[in-house]
């Protein structure tokens, strides 16, 4: 049983779509961005739709504890989001602590509310612990109708 969940674990990454990305100031190396709700290369996300975004990294110090955080930029201006789950630990696994550069997927799952604009715009997440800004990753996306 534990090697057909292998196995459908390994299936659903070769079919999530490596999202377009820019790292925004890590200390810690990121390592793939993908979702497995996203046709392109450029999520378009559909207002009333949940999607899941993952992003894999390798911190670049031990990590005991880190903050997960979204902000939607804007014409440069980045406004901050809620996330159900902040803890970046918990959204990663449980897998705190972390070894330095061992290599961690932090998931996030949110829901595209009909009340947004029809926009491009730059979706910004942190992954922080003290003062160290583990990752950000810039991804481009597109709400639509």
């Amino acid at each position: 049983m534990q090697y057909f969940v292998l196995a459908c674990a390994l299936v659903a990454t070769a079919l999530a779509v490596d999202l377009t990305h820019k790292d925004c100031g890590s200390s810690g190396t990121i390592t793939h961005v993908f979702s497995d709700d996203c046709t392109d290369v450029v999520c378009k996300l559909k207002k009333g739709r949940s999607y899941q975004i993952q992003i894999s990294f390798k911190p670049a110090g031990d990590v005991k504890a880190m903050t997960a955080s979204l902000a939607g930029v804007i014409a440069g201006i980045p406004i901050p989001f809620p996330l159900p789950q902040s803890d970046g630990c918990v959204a990663s696994g449980d897998a705190c602590p972390i070894a330095a550069g061992t290599e961690v997927t932090f998931s996030e799952a949110l829901k595209v509310e009909p009340s947004y604009p029809a926009l491009k715009l730059v979706s910004r997440w942190k992954l922080t612990a003290a003062n160290d800004q583990i990752i950000c990753v810039d991804i481009p996306v597109v709400i639509v109708n």
